[in-house]
């Protein structure tokens, strides 16, 4: 597990810019992020974590070289392996077809804790790397046994009432108290400083995005022994660990049994020292490599002006794809999303400010959401999409088809806000986060599920209750939160946005073929007042709505 104080000192370039991408590799995509330029370095992270680990160090590094930091498979937004318990030797092959597929099979290779087995087990295999760094390796006499292991690896596991928030809460904070956490006595207290709010902040972001895959690779460490590996290892290999980090202990044992190879060091804890040592370190072997360009796939990111929008794309490649917008979350989308993607090709982006999409700027309009959307679709090089706007977002389908109509072939709305109505910007406000309680995790669990049940959520009454099935499988609801937790000053960015204006001129300026689903939800209520609209009842299952909605002739009907 990750020293609370590992990477908690700010970077002291904040200012470099860190480029998120995918690499396709055995069918899976594995994310990195990269920043800087001249030679390649690559960093791997420990679990549960993801490249977010290695934010500030990435820009502190930025200065001398290209950084690359790996998503392990089952972390952050890569794909898990296709295995129901791999092994380190699993982890370690894929990595180094990873590190193939980018060129940097010969970069020096950082890694920590649970990647730094990984590492050394894609060395003994016979990895090319000029220079290999195991900052932390867990190097005990006997290795625990499978019932340890089964409940230190208790599995995460959603449910619908939420009620695993409150475990998982629970055994993120005993983590940083006991080794093992389940072990709540004085003796098995762990003696280090609790860590501050951001580090928990973000740690939360990384076990939650790996959720039931949090233990793929950290019980794969586990069952790994790593000295036969470290007595052979035959490319220059140096073990280190900062005096604070509890993995210090084992440096005597690596430096003896270590092939002529290895080395070690005993590294200071200041987290400034320790970046100089590594920006030193990795120096040796280092070469420039250009990275290949991002291939298409299933999720990838669209540059625009203000940063990165993320997109999912569903069904088969499709000349003319369903671009699918809900808001403030993708929860509704997603649904969505693989419903019409039986019929046909389907996009669904993070929206600014929500999941992976960088926000726009403070007093972004929804003109401006709009073209990040025209962006993108540029970006992937599709001459003209049909769109779908859900809830709060179907403005925002509106404007994009104001803006850039020849883009455009339909816009159909599924629900809408509600015309002439405004809440202002508290109605999806941030979430503060409660490193007490978690309470941050049920205000959002209950926010999604109230949406979910009443329109708008917050809204108790009678006349509120919604009439559609609520999408309540955990699974989704856990994405969906997810998505929050990363951004939780901005996921009500674009909500916010289209909620803003005159939205009867908004809709009356449509110039492009407009259908409106009709339901006795409340979110419908405004329906009929979109006059140039083909006015279309909707079944109460999502499925039968997609089937509809695909084979829905684009050619604008006489308005009913």
């Amino acid at each position: 597990m990750t020293q609370p104080d590992e990477h908690a000192m700010p970077s002291p370039h904040p200012n470099i810019s860190i480029t998120r991408a995918y690499v396709c590799v055995q069918g899976r995509q594995v994310h990195y992020r990269s920043c800087g330029q001249g030679p390649c370095v690559v960093l791997l992270h420990d679990s549960p974590r993801s490249s977010r680990l290695h934010l500030a160090t990435m820009q502190f590094l930025a200065q001398r070289f290209t950084v690359v930091a790996l998503d392990t498979p089952g972390y952050g937004m890569s794909d898990p392996l296709p295995l129901a318990n791999p092994g380190i030797e699993d982890f370690a092959a894929f990595l180094g077809e990873t590190l193939l597929k980018l060129g940097l099979e010969r970069a020096p290779l950082y890694a920590t804790h649970t990647s730094a087995k990984i590492a050394l087990a894609l060395a003994d295999a016979g990895g090319q790397m000029a220079r290999l760094v195991l900052d932390g390796l867990s190097m005990p006499e006997t290795l625990a046994d499978e019932a340890f292991i089964a409940r230190y690896m208790r599995p995460f596991a959603p449910d619908d009432s939420g009620a695993y928030l409150a475990a998982e809460w629970s055994r993120q904070r005993d983590m940083l108290r006991w080794f093992p956490w389940f072990a709540t006595r004085p003796e098995s207290r762990i003696a280090m400083e609790a860590p501050d709010a951001a580090w928990m902040s973000d740690y939360g972001i990384d076990l939650f995005s790996a959720g039931p895959h949090y233990s793929d690779a950290y019980a794969a460490a586990m069952r790994y022994d790593p000295a036969p590996a470290l007595a052979r290892v035959t490319v220059p290999t140096l073990v280190a660990a900062r005096r604070d980090d509890v993995l210090h202990g084992y440096l005597e044992r690596a430096e003896t049994i270590g092939s002529p190879m290895v080395t070690t060091r005993s590294l200071p804890a200041d987290t400034a020292q320790w970046r100089e040592w590594l920006l030193d370190t990795l120096a040796t072997g280092a070469v420039e490599t250009a990275l290949p360009a991002p291939e298409p796939a299933a999720r990838h990111y669209a540059r625009h002006r203000h940063g990165a929008l993320h997109m999912t794309r569903y069904g088969p490649s499709d000349d003319q794809p369903w671009l699918i917008l809900s808001a403030p979350t993708t929860l509704q989308a997603q649904v969505w999303g693989h419903e019409i993607s039986r019929f046909c090709g389907a996009i669904v982006p993070d929206l600014p400010g929500f999941g992976e999409s960088d926000p726009l700027p403070p007093g972004a309009t929804l003109s401006d959401f709009a073209q990040v959307l025209i962006d993108a679709i540029a970006h992937m090089g599709i001459e003209s999409v049909r769109v779908l706007g859900i809830g709060m977002a179907a403005p925002l389908a509106a404007a994009l088809a104001a803006a850039c109509p020849e883009r455009v072939a339909m816009v159909a709305v599924d629900g809408l806000p509600p015309i002439g109505r405004t809440f202002g910007q508290t109605l999806y406000p941030p979430i503060a986060f409660d490193a007490l309680s978690g309470g941050h995790l049920h205000r959002i669990w209950h926010m999604l599920r109230d949406g979910e049940t009443q329109w708008p959520w917050f809204d108790n009454s009678p006349a509120a209750q919604r009439r559609l099935p609520p999408i309540f499988a955990a699974d989704a609801l856990h994405r969906a939160l997810t998505g929050v937790l990363k951004q939780p000053d901005h996921w009500g960015q674009a909500a916010h946005a289209a909620m803003e204006g005159n939205l009867a001129a908004l809709w009356d300026g449509v110039n492009v073929p407009l259908m409106a689903f009709t339901h006795a939800d409340p979110a419908y209520a405004d329906a009929p007042r979109l006059k140039n609209a083909r006015l279309v009842a909707r079944p109460d299952d999502t499925h039968a709505a997609a089937h509809l909605l695909a084979h829905l002739d684009a050619a604008q009907p006489e308005a009913t």
